[in-house]
């Protein structure tokens, strides 16, 4: 039985897809190619690859046996090319790396835009969203690399360390506030919070760190899933809030609202991850190594 790379990179497709049109999207094709393909390879494997659910579709448990094979297969044949052009000392192939909206948006994503510049011939896909996500692709392996907090990072995955994260406390630049260095925890508290997320670790874990005790009783004003965002409500006076020193040391709106002097803590220590089998090739170990020497830059005005 004869099987095209084609039909291989459709089933997997849909395997990681919802609908048709998105495993078009993703293979940057039409969708009646995708169900022309999957047509043919029903054809001649002999059983339904796919069932219907409405809008959306999923695979069929032969469909998903046949799927993992498939996807087990088109990555031994691209390790095996890039081993190839390791061997000639060139970068090239594609990373999909995940990591975390705010570390993406603020470092990441610049940082890989210059590596890309080096290396031509090579791909790059960053997903950011929420670890737990993340993992789960990343043990899928539909992530070769992953940036996180240490403690996020799976157990088994090779890891190094890129950075220590510190955090600082933001508040608007307006007599509402009264915020000085001598400023005790029940006073702060007085003022409203806008938060990264419900019950918000990295406010907490800031004031663990700095007055050594948690808050039990604060307003929370805003919850919002987004550095910009956040900043943007110091900015326009809705509260406070405690943000990584690299998110606000690239905002713009650095220069437009005050800084706890002394505030800041450290929150976690970054690091990056692979599978071990890929530690030493040449486009993992080429970013990582790329990404410490930008890691240098962590937390100092762009």
């Amino acid at each position: 039985m004869k099987f095209e790379s084609s039909h291989l990179q459709v089933l997997v497709a849909l395997s990681q897809s919802e609908s048709i049109s998105q495993a078009a999207t993703s293979l940057n094709v039409t969708q009646s190619a995708v169900s022309q393909t999957l047509k043919t390879l029903e054809a001649r494997v002999g059983f339904p690859l796919l069932a219907r659910h409405g809008k959306n579709v999923t695979l069929t448990e032969p469909g998903r046996k046949l799927a993992k094979v498939a996807k087990q297969y088109l990555r031994r044949v691209e390790e095996t090319i890039d081993q190839i052009h390791q061997e000639a000392q060139e970068v090239r192939g594609t990373l999909n790396i995940g990591t975390l909206a705010g570390l993406g948006k603020s470092w990441l994503s610049a940082r890989i835009i210059d590596f890309l510049a080096e290396h031509p011939e090579l791909e790059i896909r960053i997903s950011m969203d929420f670890p737990e996500n993340l993992i789960r692709r990343f043990e899928r392996g539909d992530l070769d690399c992953l940036i996180l907090p240490d403690y996020q990072v799976p157990a088994w995955a090779e890891k190094w360390v890129l950075h220590e994260e510190h955090t600082v406390l933001v508040f608007p630049d307006n007599t509402d506030y009264k915020i000085t260095e001598k400023t005790e925890l029940k006073d702060l508290l007085e003022n409203p919070i806008l938060m990264f997320e419900e019950n918000d670790p990295l406010f907490f874990r800031w004031c663990q760190e700095r007055y050594k005790a948690l808050p039990r009783s604060f307003k929370t004003r805003l919850v919002v899933n987004s550095f910009g965002q956040l900043l943007q409500g110091v900015y326009d006076g809705l509260g406070m809030a405690v943000v990584p020193t690299h998110v606000f040391a690239r905002s713009y709106y650095r220069d437009k609202i005050k800084s706890l002097k002394g505030s800041e803590v450290f929150n976690n220590t970054i690091c990056f991850a692979c599978r071990v089998e890929e530690a030493d090739t040449l486009k993992v170990k080429g970013l990582y190594d790329y990404l410490m020497v930008q890691a240098k830059t962590f937390g100092k005005k762009a």
